[in-house]
């Protein structure tokens, strides 16, 4: 039975973002909003060449939801990470399910300080061939996984210290002797 040494899951909580989000939608709203009301409480053409209101709507609901399903999967984004006896499991919900990493798998690892931009291009799931695979929501600081074969995976944590003494525990095999 998997015992757990470590579990961290860290959400995107910055005001910015959930204001950026909302503007967004409004953008996306009030000009096909205040088409309709044009063309149907004030009689009069929305635009140059001015479509039915029915496809006005129509448009104007599926634009609505679109950027509605993008603003629902950023404000979903998570990264949840678990260390236990046996692997390292983490996930980036909802646009990954969990990866189990074993200590065979792992050549060596490193708690460092990372540049999103430069080194992935900002935060997120990011992938790119000379830096690996990178699983990121904020900050500055995660756990280096350097893959038997040469790939990497960077997974950002807020714990480093607590993510760093489990790493420890699991690739040491302290975690698993007398089980």
């Amino acid at each position: 039975m998997e015992k757990i040494i470590f579990q961290e899951e860290q959400k995107s909580s910055q005001v910015w973002l959930t204001i950026v989000l909302i503007i967004s939608l409004f953008s996306v709203v009030a000009p096909f909003a205040y088409g309709v009301y044009s063309q149907e409480v004030l009689d009069k053409p929305f635009g140059d060449k001015p479509m039915s209101t029915g496809a006005l709507i129509g448009v104007g609901i599926t634009a609505t939801l679109i950027i509605g399903a993008v603003n629902w999967l950023i404000i979903k984004m998570r990264i949840k990470i678990k260390v236990t006896n046996e692997a390292l499991w983490v996930s980036y919900p909802p646009l990954s399910r969990w990866k189990k990493i074993t200590p065979e798998m792992i050549q060596r690892y490193e708690i460092r300080t990372y540049n999103a931009v430069r080194e992935f291009g900002g935060h997120g799931l990011k992938k790119t061939l000379k830096n690996g695979t990178s699983y990121t929501l904020s900050g500055n600081v995660g756990l280096q996984l350097y893959f038997v074969g040469g790939k990497k995976l960077l997974i950002g944590t807020q714990k480093k210290q607590a993510l760093e003494y489990a790493m420890h525990k699991l690739m040491t095999g302290e975690t698993r002797e007398g089980l």
